[in-house]
């Protein structure tokens, strides 16, 4: 009951800060720039890496989508976009698979430039907040060894990208960099435990490669 109390809390405030960026960038554009709504969605490579070397790093593939708000300014080739998405990914730990559900909340300073009528291209960087909505707790028993994986609820990352407008569409190539660990994993075998020792710990951080198209109204 407290986990579901706590996933459901975690939900709030993810989209609580979504409602709230999006508010703060909209009034502050109405007066300075443009505002245009639209959706964005596309495919993630995520790669995770640990601290321990007994353990290998791996790559997953996952989704997301979501709405998106692009704001221009009155400086020449400026902008903002801020999103908020539903991310689901898939992550392995010692052979075994996990499938992250998150909200996610990327906000990028973007500049651009016009190549030909309706087509340009941009760069693009800025934070992330990611909050984790599924089961932050997993474990398992493989042979002899117990084994638990604890993702953490909130974290923080920057992403850097580039990519091209056509008319409506958009797409572009993200690149997000993990500011902090993003998960522990723990383990301890049969004997371990008969001795009473501690439990072997491990920290974790998910890097990933994201192929993003984007469609404004």
């Amino acid at each position: 009951m407290n986990s579901i109390i706590e996933r459901q809390q975690t939900i709030l405030r993810a989209w609580t800060v979504v409602l709230f960026i999006v508010h703060c960038f909209f009034f502050m554009s109405t007066a300075q720039g443009k505002v245009t709504v639209g959706l964005r969605g596309g495919l993630q490579l995520a790669h995770m890496s640990f601290n321990a070397d007994a353990l290998s790093s791996s790559n997953r593939v996952g989704f997301f989508a979501g709405p998106t708000l692009r704001i221009t300014t009155p400086i020449l080739g400026m902008g903002i976009d801020v999103s908020g998405f539903y991310d689901q990914s898939q992550l392995k730990a010692d052979g075994h698979t996990l499938t992250a559900h998150s909200v996610v909340v990327p906000a990028h300073l973007r500049f651009g430039i016009n190549l030909f009528k309706n087509v340009g291209v941009f760069a693009f960087a800025g934070p992330q907040l990611r909050f984790n909505v599924g089961d932050d707790v997993e474990r398992w028993t493989d042979a002899s060894t117990d084994k638990m994986f604890l993702l953490q609820t909130t974290t923080l990352g920057a992403n850097l990208g580039a990519g091209v407008l056509i008319g409506k569409l958009e797409a572009s190539l993200i690149y997000h960099i993990p500011l902090g660990k993003t998960a522990d994993f723990t383990w301890n075998d049969l004997r371990q435990q008969l001795k009473g020792e501690t439990w072997n710990h491990a920290k974790s951080s998910v890097d990933s490669w994201r192929l993003s198209v984007a469609y404004y109204f």
